[in-house]
């Protein structure tokens, strides 16, 4: 697969989850909503890195991206968001957060997909 494919696959996954992330918030499905919500940054992650050639395949390669984009752009909201998102990545298994947390993170993961899709394509 060409990168640019790629790139495209992996922004087009994020925004379906993103999407319906809202849409189990609007029923009430706190922990479905949480999983979409990770599964977002992750595959936005994804986007940006294989943009510049780079594969990213585990919670720990995701995690170092998240960090490393944090300390080159200067932007620790790419870091913070990250972490709430793996905060809501355990609450669809340990469940716990409620609403208004997980609606808090939404709002943050869609800013900062925002920010990491203006990366796609240009120089970091």
């Amino acid at each position: 697969m060409r990168v640019e494919e790629s790139v495209e696959r992996y922004k087009a996954q994020s925004m379906h989850y993103l999407k319906n992330a809202f849409h189990f918030i609007e029923v009430g499905d706190a922990e479905k909503a949480s999983e979409l919500l990770w599964g977002s940054i992750a595959e936005a992650l994804k986007a940006v890195a294989a943009s510049k050639g780079i594969q990213l395949k585990s919670h720990k390669d995701l995690r170092n991206y998240a960090m490393e984009l944090t300390k080159v752009l200067r932007d620790v909201s790419i870091r913070n968001t990250f972490l709430h998102a793996q905060s809501l990545h355990s609450n669809f298994y340990e469940t716990g957060l409620l609403m208004e947390d997980v609606v808090m993170c939404a709002d943050d993961i869609r800013a900062t997909l925002a920010k990491l899709f203006k990366l796609i394509g240009e120089g970091e």
